[in-house]
């Protein structure tokens, strides 16, 4: 190979190599695909919006104080209340979601930009020793070695080449350095800001235990109450009869509509109706399906209150209990006993949030004291679909489920309809 060749390969090495280190350093600082800012914007401005409502309803909630309206009317006030604060904490519970996807690509940009400032270090280090190890030779004995014009020239050709590698890779290693530090600022402040979320939502989440308290103890207020209990009780029992007034159209509304026309092919064509047996529920626990068909509504089978005469739990609350109360932790799940039509799912100031479905056979049956309930009216749902959760909602004094099923227009027995030998009856009941 003669010395023309010899200095154009020269040539072409090193432009390859300034190209090679430079396209290497841009592989490695694109990021991954980023979650979008925009995201978390979203949820900031509705957060913002929710905080505005929160606001307005202590408002609200103060002056029903001040001016001792209804407790009725201030209980409904305060889960509306609640309501808003358990938003709230959802949102939060998504920011962080966001937060977490943000973190994990972060560390993953941040140990790109690591590996590239490392390379970018080993190859700085090699060019270094290297002009160390050949310090005697320097640029301008090689150009005076030149044997002519025309050598000089090529020889002065691939110093130009050789300086200009030198340089790209002095900037890469500058530009690798730069790029770290600024993901691991990112990194950091993404950090700074999801712990400040996490401690908000403690504080989010203190303030709905406070105010859920605060709640329930308004309605043992009613035992005190002796002036206006006449008023109370009336506004209790005008509660609860709007409900079933407004259930009952429902549903006769809902039957004509499509237990004509849809419950026969729905219900039978491809019947899901259960059978006696096991069913298990979201926790792994085994529920019992009862003789009717119907599947137990909650994972808890603790009945704290039976269907019948009773002493009544709350000032207010009739004797004669026409449901069944099972005690239940608070956000447990709420499953549809049965197949059947949503014709119910909104709040009222007796029953709280309630969701009444009705079944193939006209059967209704209701959930009521829902914290919040996950389905709407003219849904079809499934036997063990989630279809709410428990709460202390309406006139309660803790976290339970009233299960109500109602029959011809009445309401009878829920426990009529399983095998009670599985459940555990509070002896105060």
């Amino acid at each position: 190979m003669n010395m023309k060749s010899q200095k154009l390969i020269v040539r072409i090495i090193c432009i390859v190599l300034a190209l090679l280190l430079v396209l290497s350093f841009i592989v490695m600082i694109i990021p991954a695909r980023a979650v979008s800012q925009t995201d978390i914007e979203q949820i900031r401005e509705k957060r913002e919006l929710l905080e505005q409502q929160m606001e307005a309803q202590a408002e609200v909630v103060r002056a029903l104080e001040e001016n001792r309206t209804l407790i009725i009317d201030r209980k409904s006030a305060l889960d509306r209340q609640i309501a808003l604060t358990q938003e709230s904490i959802r949102l939060m519970e998504e920011e962080l979601a966001i937060y977490d996807e943000m973190i994990l690509e972060k560390e993953s940009q941040l140990e790109l930009a690591r590996t590239a400032e490392q390379t970018q270090m080993v190859k700085f280090r090699a060019r270094v020793r290297s002009m160390e190890e050949n310090g005697n030779y320097s640029y301008v004995s090689f150009l005076l070695q030149s044997t002519s014009i025309g050598d000089f020239l090529s020889r002065l050709g691939d110093v130009r080449d050789v300086m200009h590698y030198d340089r790209e890779l002095e900037r890469s290693l500058s530009e690798a350095r730069a790029n770290l530090e600024q993901v691991k600022l990112e990194y950091e402040q993404i950090q700074a800001d999801q712990s400040a979320i996490r401690r908000e939502l403690t504080e989010k989440r203190e303030l709905l235990d406070a105010q859920i308290e605060a709640a329930c103890q308004l309605i043992v207020e009613l035992e005190s109450r002796t002036d206006d209990a006449k008023a109370e009780y009336d506004a209790i029992e005008a509660a609860e009869k709007e409900a079933y007034e407004q259930e009952q159209q429902a549903v006769a509304e809902y039957a004509a509509q499509i237990l004509a026309a849809q419950m026969s092919q729905a219900y039978t064509a491809g019947s899901t109706a259960p059978v006696s047996g096991d069913y298990v529920s979201t926790d792994g626990s085994t529920i019992y399906v009862s003789i009717g068909g119907f599947i137990w509504p909650v994972d808890s089978t603790y009945i704290t209150s039976r269907y019948g005469y009773r002493q009544a739990p709350t000032a207010g609350a009739s004797s004669y209990h026409k449901a069944i109360d099972i005690g239940a932790a608070a956000g447990s799940p709420i499953y549809a006993a049965a197949d059947g039509t949503v014709v119910v799912a909104t709040y009222n100031d007796g029953l709280g949030n309630y969701v009444s479905i009705l079944h193939a056979d006209g059967t209704t049956t209701r959930y009521s004291h829902m914290s919040s309930y996950a389905v709407s009216a003219g849904q079809q749902v499934t036997q063990g679909q989630v279809i709410g959760y428990v709460g202390a909602t309406g006139i309660a004094t803790g976290n339970h489920l009233d299960f109500a099923v109602i029959q011809n227009g009445e309401q009878v027995d829920p426990l009529q309809f399983y095998d009670s030998s599985g459940l555990t009856f509070d002896p105060t009941a």
